[in-house]
């Protein structure tokens, strides 16, 4: 699950891109971009898709990260409050091969994620989040890293669909880039 607290990207429009992975994944899946997709749909465009890109696994030597915001459902601002109405409200997968928008996260960017976007034990508020190697999810960290992508969860809450309890999500801060 990832739903948008309090980020640049949602003022920012140079902030969101496009990816599509080879492997299903979970929305809140964090990605690396690589090179824009090949696309010959029209001529005039060229031989690539100008906004959209190869997503892969995190690896080791990675420097930067994107967020996956799966906008494969329906979703609007009513009130101020931000809603994505699908078949499911947690747990969303986008299929493989197919497009999704990804968010490029800035320092104290504020979000949700459920515990599926999490790897490891001890998930907590208080804990960091840092890049799984060779995953699409966060390893749970009882120290912030040196250097890189890290986000610290502030908050544990449950996530519940309507009187149905569905786990936990967490409230996390980019705290590191």
């Amino acid at each position: 699950m990832f739903y948008s607290g309090k980020m640049v990207s949602d003022q920012l429009d140079a902030a969101l891109t496009n990816a599509v992975c080879e492997a299903e994944i979970l929305d809140g899946s964090l990605l690396v971009l690589g090179n824009l997709v090949a696309d010959t749909t029209y001529a005039a465009s060229g031989d690539i898709e100008y906004d959209l890109y190869a997503g892969a696994a995190f690896k080791t030597n990675d420097k930067e990260v994107v967020l996956v915001d799966y906008a494969g459902i329906s979703e609007g601002k009513i009130m101020d409050n931000n809603y994505k109405m699908g078949i499911k409200l947690y747990d969303l997968k986008v299929p493989a091969g197919v497009p999704t928008r990804v968010r490029r996260p800035h320092l104290h960017d504020k979000f949700w994620l459920s515990a599926a976007n999490f790897e490891g034990s001890g998930l907590a508020a208080g804990k960091y989040g840092i890049p799984a190697n060779g995953k699409y999810t966060h390893a749970v960290s009882a120290t912030l890293p040196e250097s890189g992508y890290a986000i610290k969860i502030l908050k544990e809450e449950d996530l519940t669909v309507g009187m149905q309890l569905h786990g936990k999500k967490y409230l996390c801060e980019v705290v590191q880039l």
